[in-house]
């Protein structure tokens, strides 16, 4: 499995790792808050089994996560698990929690 090593490179994964069929029906904005080194804020918009990721802070996300870049890339990377930060509050997330559920399952792993 490729290990990430920057935030831009997981993003651009998402390219190639979005399941459409996933998606169908599926409409919203993740917006990520990436801290600390290599971080960043980034948004994403999936609609009609589609994935839009842009640089830069959306109006009105549909669900925000914010944790560090470093645990963003563990989470890809199969090292971390989203649940287990979120209880040791690494990772947090507001708005919608099932779109951020459903967001996992957009994606093949790795």
């Amino acid at each position: 499995m490729p290990k990430y090593t920057s935030i831009p490179e997981v993003l651009e994964s998402y390219k190639e790792r979005f399941l459409p069929d996933q998606a169908a029906g599926v409409e919203g904005v993740v917006q990520l808050n990436l801290t600390g080194e290599g971080g960043g804020e980034y948004y994403m918009v999936i609609k009609d089994g589609t994935l839009e990721i842009k640089e830069g802070k959306h109006e009105n996300p549909t669900v925000t996560v914010t944790t560090s870049a470093e645990n963003w890339l563990k989470i890809n990377n199969g090292e971390a698990n989203p649940m287990s930060l979120m209880m040791m509050g690494k990772l947090k997330v507001s708005g919608s929690l099932p779109m951020a559920m459903k967001f996992q399952s957009l994606f093949r792993m790795g």
